[in-house]
């Protein structure tokens, strides 16, 4: 846990200074008056974000790191590589090719090659809070409390989609959906699961609250009422496709969602909720998606709950979960006077405390890191 609770104080101590520091940025086009937000200044987005980054590039064992280690080893380089990235027989052939230019252009180091997507990924979830947030350091400190950023570390290869696709929250907010259609369906090649978010991208968009996201609502309650058809129907569904491979994968390796976890991802939406009517007039474009992603996120991690995972739903939220970074501290800054929020913000970050110490000590035991260029040896809690 040494290297974890290293990179939580280094994202506290520069998630401050990044606060500290920040601009008032005006957001007049989203709302029509003059109205400001804090936002921080990109180099020190870049070192709060920098330490994440770096011990995911340089990790030799977590989690399925060192599966991930030995299929780099083994692919061969671009020239002799026709039969793996055509392989009719695999799936995703995308994450191979990627994988095969690195080590055939770049280096055949894999510690180069999993800090070229660590660098991917760690990017393309820092830019959109870089850009959108209205407390860098708040959105930063929820990354690593919520244990989120343990996917750059074991789950790389959703992730890197997952992340890719959160910096492309731009393209929903202008309405480029032919454009997020194709970056979707190209992505698929690298993990099939972002095919979710075509049908997705339909029903966040919008008012919060609308006729598409409370289908949704009702989608989850009868999936609660219903729960052995529903899986049934869907299992029979996605093993009719390509995603089937998807889901034998995390049948084996997805252990459900915990109750704690549901609760910790739910907090956003719960407040939103409650709250509407105080912050129906001050809601931005950005907001609005969020609080929509929100919902799909703690709606995939109920259902995920109710079918225990089998199908692999429990590990579907990190797509739209992210977006929860954004709107917590942006809910905190509007529900609550100047008198309470700072009391507000404590009890917050004790919670996340909690559950962070829960989520890696107690759940995880410790989730050991090795690193054979660090010369860390892997180790877990007792």
């Amino acid at each position: 846990m040494t290297v974890y609770w290293f990179m939580m104080a280094w994202v506290i101590f520069f998630g401050i200074l990044a606060q500290v520091s920040a601009r008032k940025v005006c957001v007049v086009e989203y709302l029509g008056e003059e109205v400001y937000e804090a936002r921080a200044h990109l180099f020190m987005a870049v070192v709060t974000f920098a330490v994440i980054v770096f011990f995911a590039g340089m990790r030799s064992k977590v989690g399925d790191t060192t599966a991930y280690i030995k299929m780099f080893r083994d692919y061969p380089l671009l020239q002799n590589a026709h039969d793996v990235i055509f392989d009719s027989s695999a799936k995703e052939p995308g994450f191979r090719l990627l994988s095969i230019l690195i080590k055939t252009f770049i280096s055949d180091n894999y510690n180069v090659w999993l800090s070229i997507i660590a660098i991917i990924s760690g990017i393309c979830v820092m830019f959109p809070l870089y850009k959108y947030s209205c407390n860098f350091g708040i959105s930063t400190f929820l990354f690593m409390a919520s244990c989120q950023f343990t996917w750059m570390f074991n789950g790389m290869r959703q992730f890197l989609v997952a992340a890719i696709m959160f910096s492309c929250t731009g393209l929903i907010l202008k309405n480029k959906t032919l454009l997020y259609i194709i970056i979707v369906c190209i992505l698929s090649t690298i993990h099939q699961s972002a095919l979710i978010l075509i049908p997705m991208y339909f029903i966040v968009k919008g008012e919060p609250w609308n006729k598409r996201t409370m289908l949704f609502i009702g989608c989850i309650v009868l999936a609660m009422i219903f729960t052995s058809r529903f899986t049934n129907l869907l299992t029979d569904v996605v093993e009719q496709t390509d995603y089937a491979s998807s889901v034998n994968e995390f049948k084996n390796t997805d252990d459900g969602t915990s109750i704690i976890r549901i609760l910790v991802e739910s907090i956003p939406i719960i407040l939103a909720f409650i709250y509407r009517d105080k912050i129906k007039d001050k809601l931005t474009p950005i907001i609005k998606l969020s609080i929509n992603m929100s919902l799909i996120a703690s709606g995939f991690y109920i259902i995920s709950k109710i079918v225990n995972s089998g199908i692999l739903l429990g590990r579907l939220p990190i797509y739209f979960s992210m977006y929860n970074l954004t709107l917590l501290p942006w809910l905190l800054n509007n529900i609550f006077e100047d008198r309470e929020k700072n009391l507000i913000y404590y009890i917050m970050i004790l919670c996340y405390f909690l559950f962070f110490y829960y989520q890696m000590v107690i759940t995880w035991k410790g989730l050991g890191y090795g690193s054979e260029v660090l010369n860390i040896k892997y180790m877990l809690t007792q």
